[in-house]
């Protein structure tokens, strides 16, 4: 059978093949050996860690957080695999991706900031987010989280292999192409992409729908060692699945029947008048084209910049914590996040005029902003002070933007009663997101630092409360 004759790895992904068959996602091995690679982005295939000592969570912004050492590897892995894909595909190889579940967390980024001296040192660590999918080479593919049963063929090239398996295939991903794709599978009203078939220089992706090889009908226990181990009714499976890959490689090479040109074919000896003519204009026009692009990507940059002051009206999470720095840096002050390893903040303010803030920020889908966040601002206030070279406790701000699918001006709530009786008591300043957008626009868009310090001592006169900054007139400015 042909199949034996294909040299076939699965990378990440444990094929009931043969016992060779399975390659570490974590590691550094090469494809240059293999006909047809079957690539899983699935990181419960490795041993990657997220815990560090015992004060480490594992944890950043909800989300996992993987630890040091092993953020050097997802970093040193995923370029790695990048790189060995893409060559694979350009050497002519055949790469099927199973689209396993999408995972978002974050790695540390190897580069930190050092602060004071002696005692008084703090060391701040950055990370930043991270996907499974940054394993795979192909930046015009995007990939979103979707579950679901049903999965629909769309192609006779893959009609056998549905046939074969359309009980084990599931999806848990499903992707978006701005690169040629002939769609493979989709879901039933045909709406996401579960399933494509890509070509890649001289070779060829097929992403397919997650399947599980992964019950008990394929997996048993060996008497002897304990260990997991492959049914004989797996093994089965496992050669008609690597058959079903076989036979789609077949059907996609007789399709490219024209031979691959020879290196020697470009010598000027063999060179057209007529083709060199044409090839001098389309590399005339690509530097035209190179030339817009990259415009057209400044200027995108410079939007997405400009339009992330927006993110005030509608964001939670990270993206509100962003915004919301961009909003007190229009309005003068310094702010930044805060993270060395054993405290985190929201943001740490400090204004022209030398007062101390420590900001935490919340977004609610439709209800108020609620205590929890603010218990959460007092441990971070009383964490902060507690430190060496901290001889006055910051003032608290809360960033609150409730309610906030619903549109601005049809908007009724801001903060709970028992956030505003904790504010008053603890001399906390509670601010709505979406009054932070309206100074902003109309500082940026009036250049009006005087307006600016307005806002700025509205702030700090209304402690204790839901602070309402001043409006905007051009008599009312401070001389």
């Amino acid at each position: 059978m042909e199949a034996i004759m294909k040299e076939i790895k699965g990378i990440g992904f444990y094929l009931p093949y043969d016992k060779e068959s399975f390659i570490p996602l974590n590691s550094l091995a090469s494809l240059s050996d293999i006909d047809i690679a079957i690539f899983s982005p699935n990181l419960d295939t490795t041993d990657y860690s997220r815990f560090g000592d015992y004060s480490d969570t594992g944890e950043h912004e909800g989300k996992k957080r993987y630890n040091k050492t092993s953020s050097a590897l997802i970093k040193e892995h995923s370029k790695h695999w990048k790189k060995e894909l893409n060559s694979f595909l350009h050497s002519g190889g055949t790469l099927y991706i199973i689209l396993s579940k999408r995972e978002d967390f974050f790695i540390y980024t190897g580069e930190m900031d050092v602060t004071g001296t002696g005692r008084t040192q703090l060391k701040r660590h950055y990370v930043v987010p991270f996907s499974n999918y940054d394993f795979l080479p192909f930046q015009k593919v995007t990939y979103f989280s979707a579950s679901g049963k049903t999965v629909t063929p769309q192609s006779p090239i893959i009609a056998d292999l549905f046939q074969q398996f359309k009980d084990m295939f599931s999806y848990e991903t499903y992707l978006e192409s701005k690169a040629d794709a002939q769609n493979l599978f989709t879901t039933k009203n045909k709406d996401r992409v579960l399933g494509a078939l890509v070509e890649v220089g001289s070779g060829y992706v097929i992403f397919l729908p997650s399947i599980n090889f992964d019950s008990s009908e394929f997996v048993r226990k060996d008497k002897g060692t304990n260990e997991e181990v492959w049914t004989a009714a797996a093994l089965k499976k496992g050669r008609v699945f690597v058959n079903c890959l076989v036979e789609i490689d077949k059907m996609l090479r007789k399709k490219m029947a024209k031979t691959p040109k020879p290196n020697w074919i470009n010598a000027q000896v063999f060179e057209l008048p007529q083709s060199k003519a044409t090839k001098t204009k389309i590399e005339s026009i690509q530097n035209e084209v190179d030339l817009k692009n990259k415009e057209l990507e400044r200027l995108k940059n410079i939007l997405e910049e400009q339009e992330s002051l927006k993110d005030l009206l509608f964001e939670t999470g990270k993206a509100l914590e962003t915004a919301v720095i961009r909003g007190l840096k229009i309005l003068g002050y310094s702010a930044e996040n805060y993270d060395d390893g054993s405290l985190e903040l929201d943001q740490i303010i400090i204004s022209p005029e030398g007062h101390r803030f420590i900001g935490e920020c919340e977004g609610k889908d439709s209800k108020d902003i609620e205590v929890t966040k603010f218990r959460q601002l007092l441990d971070g206030l009383n964490a902060d002070f507690a430190k060496d070279h901290v001889t006055e406790k910051a003032f608290g701000l809360l960033f609150g933007n409730p309610q906030r699918l619903t549109e601005p001006d049809q908007r009724s709530l801001d903060f709970t009663a028992k956030c505003k009786s904790g504010a008053k008591r603890e001399n906390i300043g509670l601010i709505k997101t979406q009054d932070l957008f309206l100074v902003c626009r109309v500082i940026v868009e009036n250049n009006d630092v005087e307006y600016a310090k307005m806002c700025r001592n509205a702030i700090l006169n209304q402690l204790g409360q839901v602070v309402k900054f001043p409006a905007y007139s051009t008599s009312s400015k401070i001389h």
